[in-house]
């Protein structure tokens, strides 16, 4: 990791360790965590909208000039079609007065009263 061997990595804690102090240590690498994970978030940002904007200078090139086919990324490979999803039968699901009432009472229209219904 960066040309850093293990016996050097443990003298940069140690002497971290001396400088903060055993108290302020957890806060410093938590801290310091934070700011490695904003960064990686930060690159792959970058890098994705930079991906996108060549990919987007590509496309217009190509439209533009129909003699000069787009590129294909190297490192993509092209994945086969999927197969289409065979058609089913539509699910009938029961209404919200026959998911939660007992049959008789899911059978009543909504506007009847229900002490009529005796």
């Amino acid at each position: 990791m960066f040309g850093i061997s293990g016996g050097e990595l443990l003298v940069v804690g140690l002497v971290t360790l001396l400088v903060l102090g055993p108290s302020k240590l957890p806060g410093a690498a938590k801290t310091a965590g934070q700011f490695y994970g904003r960064l990686q978030r930060l690159l792959n940002e970058a890098k994705t909208t930079l991906k996108s904007q060549i990919d987007l200078a590509e496309l217009t090139k190509s439209q533009s000039d129909p003699s000069h086919p787009p590129s294909v990324s190297p490192t993509v490979p092209a994945s086969p079609p999927l197969p289409a999803p065979e058609p089913t039968a539509p699910e009938t699901s029961p209404s919200a007065a026959e998911a939660i009432l007992p049959p008789a009472e899911a059978a009543a229209s909504p506007d009847e009263d229900p002490a009529s219904r005796t």
